[in-house]
């Protein structure tokens, strides 16, 4: 067990104050020089509340008083930078939550509750999607931001899901993370980030061109400004909003030709991302060129939230979670999926 959650089950009230500070110095850091009042206001916080507060960081040295009002030190800057970069750090988790991402030997995990009776999907759906924009707001820096999104129906569902709260104090950008696939047009990644950016008001940038192409029509793509426009944001993501799929239900939605089928199906892999099909160990059998994001860029994205829901889905989840980037990569996954792995060991 880390630091963070040894402090979170011995003192759970200093994590309160350390998210209202980090959203303090959040604020100041995009609205400096900014009064007491406005930005009370802006944090609805009480005048008496902010005061407490930013007195007790201008006495930390990470903020300036100024006439005009007030401004992040160097020094604030500085921790706000390094704060930011952990942000996993600043969102509790259950005991249960800690044991999943433990076992799956990545930052963060949460588990949506289980439901039943009528309408358990839609509630289902629900949940997952205030989950994850409640990731979102913690996560996402105040002002700008790009979110890279891929396709599929657990994407389609949780775009209906997100509100204009996720765009306060922030100006987003969505963009698909891949091109098309077959299937319906509702469920492809520019359909469904075009869906997020409607929901919560924020910009969006399309990529209508089939995700797998030939290396002699990819190249000519490229230099198209609108393509190389989109290539361009999706590579410079501050998160990725993705989930993973069965190796055979994503292998024919792709439209793969009999013989690659076969192959995938002989190499044993169980679990496909981001055009990569995958074993139970991990290892990747198949590799689809592709117009998009790739595996390997999901290192220099600072966040990515795989949402992954439905028993049928536990051991691509497995699979893939030795293939993520362990300090970058969160899971959003339902009650069953999270009972399923944590009744045996995995990496």
């Amino acid at each position: 067990m880390d630091a963070f959650s040894l402090m979170q089950d011995l003192v759970p009230e200093s994590f309160v104050s350390m998210r209202v500070r980090f959203r303090i110095l959040q604020m100041i850091a995009n609205h400096q020089p900014i009064g007491r009042r406005s930005l009370a206001k802006e944090l609805e916080m009480t005048e008496r509340t902010l005061r407490t507060e930013t007195d007790l960081l201008k006495d930390q040295k990470l903020i300036d008083i100024q006439s005009k009002g007030m401004v992040l030190t160097d020094v604030g800057a500085e921790l706000l930078t390094q704060l930011s970069a952990q942000a996993n750090c600043l969102i509790t988790m259950s005991y249960l939550e800690r044991q999943l991402a433990s076992k799956l030997g990545v930052s963060f995990c949460r588990i949506v509750e289980k439901t039943t009776g009528d309408g358990y999907q839609e509630l289902l759906n629900q949940s997952i999607g205030d989950a994850v924009q409640a990731i979102l707001e913690q996560i996402l820096p105040l002002g700008d931001s790009i979110l890279a999104v891929t396709g599929g129906t657990t994407m389609a569902s949780l775009a209906s899901r997100f509100t204009k709260e996720l765009s306060k104090h922030r100006s987003l950008t969505f963009v698909p993370a891949r091109g098309g696939v077959g299937g319906s047009t509702i469920i492809q990644a520019s359909s469904v980030s075009e869906m997020m950016a409607s929901r919560t008001g924020g910009k969006h940038y399309s990529l209508y061109i089939p995700e797998h192409v030939s290396k002699e029509t990819y190249l000519p793509l490229m230099q198209e400004p609108t393509i190389s426009k989109a290539i361009n944001l999706m590579k410079h993501a501050n998160c990725l909003l993705y989930s993973v799929g069965d190796a055979k239900i994503m292998g024919e939605r792709r439209g793969l030709k009999s013989e690659d089928l076969e192959l995938i199906h002989e190499k044993k892999a169980i679990g496909e991302a981001f055009g990569c099909f995958f074993t139970a160990s991990g290892e990747v059998v198949y590799k689809l060129p592709r117009v998009g994001l790739h595996l390997s860029d999901l290192t220099s994205i600072p966040f990515s939230v795989a949402i992954v829901t439905g028993i049928e889905k536990v051991e691509a989840l497995k699979a893939y979670a030795k293939l993520a980037p362990r300090l970058k990569t969160w899971f959003v996954v339902d009650q069953g999926v999270a009972n399923l792995v944590l009744s045996e060991a995995t990496r």
